[in-house]
C-alpha cells in the first residue's frame, strides 16, 4: 500500500479511533496594518471633552501631516505626555496609544536613533537591562493591539501604565546567540510595553519586559504596566508549523527524527525553573498552548517559571523518546549552566499528556539491571549483536532518575494501557510506521533468541509507541516495576468525561484503572475528555501545582 493511500486511510479513521485526540483548533492570526490616514480618522472621531485630550488629538492629528520628523516627534512627544494618566477605555487613553505607536514607527524606521526635537529637549531609548529590552535587537515590534486571535479561550490581556508590544527575534538573531533550543521557523516571541519617562532634558522611551516584571517607576510612582501575554504566544506559533494533530510525524518517525528536540518558548531565563511540556502521540507541542495562555495569567507563575517543549516523532517507541529528552536535557544544562551551579535548574517540573506522561515518567525512574533482567537473562555485553546496536540499547535501557528533575504532572497518561491500542485499526496503524532502525536480520534474530519467552512475540511486531501502548502491555508492566527517585512527588490529572462514575470512569481514551497511579501526591479529576491538558479545570489545577511547588 503506497504511503498516500496509508495516509488517507489514517485521517479517514482517526477520529473514532487508536486515541480520539482531542480536536483542540489551531490558533489563528491576523496582524492588522494601520496606515497614517485611518489613524487620523480614528483620531478625529474620539470624542474629547476635556482639555488635555483636545489639545492632545489636534497634537496626533498634526504630528501625522507632511512636517519634518523632528517636528512630528515633538508633536507626538507632547500628547503622550498630555494623556499619560488618562483612564483606561477614555478617549484620552487611545490618543495616547495612538500617538505611542506613531512615535515608535518613526523612530523604528530611524533604527532608533537619538533625535533632537525642535526645542532643543532630546528623544531617546532606554538601555537593556534583565527587565528592558533594547528595541534595535528585536527584528520585528508590532503593537500586540494590531495582532488579532481566533480559537484561544480568552485573551491576556492586563491594564495599566505603556502600551503592549510584540518584539520578535528570527531564528538567527544575534539576540538569541547560544540560545539551545530555538525553534526553527518561529524564533522567538516575547510581551514589552512602551512606556514614556519624561523629564526637562526631554523624553525617552522604555520597553519593558513584562515577562519579567510587570511594574515600573512611572512619573516618579510604582505602577502597574499594560500587558498582552496572549499576542507574543499566538504570533509566535503563527510562525511556525501551527498544528496539533501531526499524523505524519507518527508514520514516518524515520523522516521526522531530525526534528525532535527541547525547544524554548523564551529567552532563558537563570531565574526562573523550568517547566517541560511533552505531548502525546500523533500530537505536537501546539497541545499545550491553550495552556500556556492560561497560565501567563498568573504573575507568580510568570514571573518564577520559563516553558520549554519537547517535540519527538510520536511513532518511536517510548524507551527512545524518553532517551532523547535525556540527552536534550543535558545538552540545554551544558549549554546554559555548564558549572551546575544554579539551583532553580534542580526545581525543573516535568508535564506529559498520554504518552507523553510515559516519557516524562521514565525520566525520574531506574532502569539498568533492573530493567534489563525483566526481558534478557544475558547481560547486554554478552549478547551477539553489532557493536552500534548493542550501545543503543545499552544507552535506551541503562539509565537512572535525574537529579534536575523536581516535579512530575500527569495529563491522562496510560500507564498500564489502553484498549483502543489493541484494536484492528491500531494494529495496521502500527505497521504502517517506520522507524529510524538499520538493524540488520541477524541482529532481529540474535535479539529475539535471547529475550525471555514470554516477551519474543512483542518483536514480530513492530516494536513501536503503539505496541508499547497496548492494555496490560509487558512493556508497561516493566516500567511500573522500576523505583522512582525518592521525594519527588508525581500527581495525576484524570479525565472523566463528566460521567462523574470514577473509579469505573473513563475519559474515552484511557480508563481510569490505567490513568491512576499509587503514590501520587494529588489525583484530581475533570470533566473532560483525553484532552485534559487543554481542559480548564485541568489547567487550573495544574496552576494549583506549580503555585505550591
Amino acid at each position: 500500500m503506497s504511503n498516500r493511500v496509508a495516509l488517507h486511510l489514517v485521517r479517514a479513521v482517526t477520529a473514532t479511533t487508536l486515541l480520539l485526540l482531542p480536536a483542540c483548533a489551531v490558533v489563528k492570526v491576523k496582524v492588522r496594518d494601520h496606515s497614517p490616514a485611518a489613524q487620523r480618522g480614528e483620531v478625529r472621531r474620539l470624542d474629547t471633552r476635556s482639555g488635555h485630550d483636545a489639545a492632545a488629538r489636534l497634537l496626533v492629528e498634526s504630528g501625522t501631516r507632511g512636517r519634518s520628523k523632528e517636528e512630528k516627534l515633538a508633536a507626538l512627544v507632547e500628547a503622550a505626555r498630555l494623556t499619560a494618566d488618562a483612564a483606561s477605555g477614555s478617549p484620552g487613553r487611545r490618543i495616547h496609544e495612538i500617538a505611542t505607536m506613531d512615535a515608535v514607527a518613526i523612530l523604528r524606521d530611524e533604527q532608533f536613533a537619538p533625535v533632537v526635537l525642535p526645542d532643543g529637549r532630546r528623544l531617546g531609548i532606554e538601555g537593556a537591562s534583565r527587565r528592558v529590552l533594547d528595541p534595535r535587537t528585536a527584528d520585528e515590534l508590532i503593537p500586540a493591539s494590531d495582532v488579532q486571535i481566533r480559537k484561544l479561550r480568552r485573551r491576556i490581556v492586563q491594564e495599566g501604565a505603556g502600551v503592549p508590544y510584540v518584539a520578535r527575534f528570527l531564528p538567527d538573531s544575534p539576540r538569541l546567540r547560544g540560545q539551545p533550543g530555538i525553534p526553527p521557523l518561529a524564533g522567538i516571541c516575547d510581551p514589552v510595553t512602551a512606556v514614556w519617562q519624561f523629564d526637562r532634558g526631554g523624553a525617552r522611551l522604555v520597553f519593558y519586559r513584562t515577562r519579567v516584571s510587570d511594574n515600573a517607576l512611572v512619573g516618579g510612582r510604582n505602577s502597574r504596566l499594560a500587558a498582552d501575554f496572549s499576542a507574543p504566544l499566538a504570533y509566535m506559533i503563527s510562525k511556525g508549523r501551527n498544528r496539533n494533530i501531526d499524523i505524519r510525524a507518527l508514520i514516518r518517525s524515520d523522516r521526522n527524527i531530525q526534528d525532535a528536540g527541547l525547544y524554548q518558548f523564551s529567552v532563558y531565563d537563570p531565574e526562573k525553573i523550568p517547566v517541560v511540556f511533552v505531548h502525546g502521540l500523533m500530537s505536537r507541542p501546539e497541545t499545550w498552548v491553550p495552556a500556556v495562555n492560561e497560565l501567563l495569567a498568573d504573575q507568580e507563575i510568570r514571573e518564577r517559571y520559563q516553558f520549554w517543549f519537547f517535540l519527538y516523532p510520536t511513532g518511536l517507541p517510548v524507551w527512545a523518546s524518553a532517551a532523547k529528552l535525556r540527552g536534550e536535557l543535558d545538552r540545554f544544562r551544558t549549554a546554559l549552566d555548564p558549572a551546575r551551579t544554579n539551583r532553580n535548574w534542580d526545581r525543573m517540573v516535568l508535564a506529559g499528556h498520554s504518552m507523553g506522561g510515559l516519557i516524562s515518567g521514565l525520566q525520574i525512574r531506574s532502569g539498568g539491571e533492573k530493567l534489563w533482567k525483566q526481558f534478557l537473562n544475558t547481560p547486554p555485553e554478552k549478547l551477539n549483536l553489532s557493536p552500534m546496536l548493542k550501545e543503543n540499547l545499552v544507552r535506551l535501557i541503562n539509565f537512572q532518575p535525574r537529579r534536575d528533575v523536581s516535579r512530575v504532572v500527569f495529563f491522562a497518561t496510560p500507564h498500564r494501557g489502553s484498549e483502543l491500542a489493541v484494536n484492528p485499526f491500531a494494529d495496521f496503524f502500527s505497521r504502517l510506521i517506520r522507524l529510524p532502525l538499520r538493524w540488520v536480520r541477524s541482529d532481529m534474530m540474535n535479539l529475539r533468541q535471547a529475550l525471555k519467552e514470554e516477551f519474543r512475540d512483542l518483536f514480530v511486531a513492530p516494536a513501536n509507541s503503539i505496541a508499547f501502548l497496548r492494555a496490560r502491555s509487558p512493556h508497561l508492566e516493566a516500567v511500573l516495576k522500576l523505583p522512582m527517585r525518592r521525594g519527588v512527588p508525581y500527581h495525576s490529572i484524570i479525565g472523566d468525561r463528566g460521567r462523574g462514575d470514577t473509579p469505573d470512569s473513563s475519559d474515552g481514551v484511557v480508563p481510569y484503572w490505567s490513568s491512576s497511579l499509587e503514590g501520587a501526591a494529588s489525583e484530581h479529576i475533570v470533566p473532560s475528555g483525553h484532552g485534559t491538558n487543554e481542559n480548564p479545570e485541568g489547567i487550573e489545577e495544574f496552576r494549583r501545582i506549580l503555585r505550591a511547588h
